[in-house]
């Protein structure tokens, strides 16, 4: 269902038109340490390459970072090297059928007093067309916002909305709409509809 309710937002959305880069989506949820391994919580990384030079940008969870890209055998690699040293990669192998999900691995490499701190996670990248990781942007004016608030009863449906649903619903009422891998990742089936009815009633 959730599938189904994404085509159905991405329609409404209205995108613009889709500009061609390589982007990967990456999931890891098992990940080792000295102390052996575990599975948590996933860990999901955005990486857009820079094929022109070489370079690339990864966003985590409030995080964004960039580094190098080395090509190897049917596979990349992303490396980030800190002004202190710390080094972490992030290699994924590239076998046909190239949309599948890639199998990847996440190091961490820390040096701090003298101590080393090394944790690597296991998981997926796949590639994702660019735009499935762009924000939506709409102007809606303040009377607007106001009258939408009240309309679908924001305040109310909040309250029983998942917490990380809030942001969304905020941003959308300022006329920032989640991309698709948010919606995905982030959002609950709920939270979804609310954010669709906010665009729908502000498109009108």
């Amino acid at each position: 269902m959730k599938n189904i309710l994404l085509i159905v937002l991405l329609s409404v959305f209205g995108l613009a038109k889709e500009v061609k880069q390589t982007t990967y989506a990456c999931e890891f949820s098992t990940y080792a340490t000295e102390k052996g391994s575990f599975r948590g919580d996933v860990m999901r990384l955005t990486i857009v390459t820079n094929d022109s030079n070489g370079t690339y940008t990864m966003k985590g969870k409030n995080k964004v970072s960039q580094g190098n890209i080395i090509r190897g055998d049917k596979g990349l690699s992303f490396i980030k090297v800190t002004r202190l040293g710390n080094i972490t990669t992030t290699t994924m192998s590239i076998i046909p059928p190239i949309e599948d999900p890639q199998k990847a691995v996440h190091s961490r490499n820390i040096l701090s007093g003298g101590k080393l701190l090394a944790s690597q996670y296991y998981g997926t990248c796949q590639l994702v067309e660019e735009i499935q990781t762009k924000k939506v942007r709409f102007h809606i004016s303040k009377e607007k916002r106001n009258w939408l608030y009240k309309k679908l009863n924001i305040k109310a449906k909040l309250k029983s909305l998942p917490k990380k649903d809030a942001k969304y619903v905020l941003s959308a009422l300022e006329g920032v709409f989640p991309s698709r891998l948010e919606m995905e990742e982030d959002m609950s089936i709920e939270g979804m509809i609310l954010v669709s009815k906010i665009m729908d009633s502000a498109t009108k």
